[in-house]
């Protein structure tokens, strides 16, 4: 009687402990499946806290990748201003979707600044039989013509792949490609992104208000000799006319901006990936010295993760580069060409041709520089 009082409070006491205890057929308590309830209730718990804890490190990366977006702001705003950027961001958490009303608004805007460069062209190019008459020499309308030109080509690539929007394009390949990545912030860099875009820009919106002033100098100041710049650039519409002179300065302020906005976009993406080029090698040299195989599996990846930028990249400015080339190599010639063998009597004149000259010059020279350094770092790693 004795031992089954104890049996019976054993059993009790078991049972009363959070029923995690189990009897067998004859009374006897199973330890090990005590064991196994505990186990698995830990390991129910540590499962939990793994999965809430790579959700809060999903939605981190997540923000990350939206606050990306929004610091690249500062070089997309100006370039939808002018009609050379657009975006359809869906999906993402604080960013409201855009109705398609403002969708179609926004497109249709691109479409009028597009027409807007190939009919400034057209105008130009039809001066050549239609005010003949009024001109000694082509040369300087030949020189404005190859600029026209040059904005509209630079306008046109622009419009197909300077957008984030559900249709495929250059920039948004790019930016998808960074999205996926693992090494997301040791492949863009976002700080010296940041930085190098706004460096860029500040030169940028320089020497566009530099341009702005002498077109204006151009159109309203009285000279003889800026009555030739004047002729070259709105023949063949009538140079007198205060409307046709306010037309030329807004369509020129366009133009401006398609000439320089896509080599900003180039020049901060150039600088950020050749960055990125020089720190992936200095870390190779240094794991190299120290022999660690974890780290050599790391940096592989971020290699590999690179190079697929650099091929990115090279897609999406393919063709922004061949017109830089095809349209400023002649637009040289011309220039130097009227600095060397005209004489003005005008000092502004000389001025507005040097700038133009250098301006021509510099945009040839960064474009081949940034590629070929781009191309001298990933050779080297």
């Amino acid at each position: 009687k004795a031992t089954s009082a104890a049996s019976i409070i054993t059993m009790s006491t078991h049972f009363g402990s959070n029923g995690d205890s189990q009897v067998s057929t004859d009374g006897d308590v199973d330890p090990s499946v005590i064991i196994l309830n505990r186990f698995r209730e830990r390991s129910k718990n540590e499962q939990d806290l793994a999965q809430n804890a790579k959700a809060v490190a999903l939605n981190a990366d997540h923000a990350r990748k939206i606050c990306f977006i929004a610091k690249l702001q500062p070089l997309f705003l100006p370039m939808k201003l002018f009609g050379l950027y657009i975006d359809d961001i869906r999906g993402y958490e604080g960013i409201p979707n855009r109705s398609r009303v403002s969708l179609f608004a926004n497109r249709l805007y691109q479409c009028l600044v597009l027409l807007l460069f190939w009919l400034n062209f057209g105008k130009t190019l039809a001066s050549f039989w239609v005010d003949k008459d009024q001109r000694h020499d082509d040369t300087l309308v030949l020189a404005m013509m190859l600029w026209f030109l040059q904005t509209a080509l630079q306008g046109t690539i622009c419009f197909f792949t300077m957008q984030i929007t559900p249709k495929k394009s250059g920039l948004k390949s790019l930016m998808s490609y960074w999205n996926s990545q693992p090494n997301f912030v040791e492949l863009v860099i976002e700080p010296y992104m940041i930085k190098c875009i706004k460096r860029t820009l500040l030169v940028t919106y320089f020497l566009m208000a530099l341009n702005l002033l002498f077109n204006a100098l151009i159109a309203f100041l009285p000279s003889e000799s800026l009555q030739l710049l004047a002729r070259a650039i709105m023949s063949p519409l009538p140079i007198d006319s205060i409307a046709v002179k306010t037309l030329s300065f807004l369509v020129s302020l366009y133009c401006t901006a398609a000439w320089l906005m896509p080599l900003a976009m180039f020049t901060a993406v150039c600088l950020t990936l050749t960055h990125q080029c020089g720190r992936l090698r200095k870390a190779m040299r240094l794991t190299a010295s120290a022999d660690g195989l974890a780290r050599v599996i790391i940096l592989r990846r971020q290699h590999s993760s690179l190079c697929g930028s650099v091929r990115k990249a090279d897609n999406l400015f393919k063709f922004l580069t061949l017109v830089v080339y095809v349209t400023n190599i002649p637009l040289v010639c011309f220039l130097l060409y009227y600095l060397i063998f005209i004489k003005y009597n005008d000092t502004t004149t000389v001025v507005i041709l040097s700038f133009w000259f250098a301006n021509v010059i510099v945009v040839m020279v960064g474009v081949s520089f940034l590629g070929a350094s781009i191309n001298n770092k990933v050779c080297e790693l």
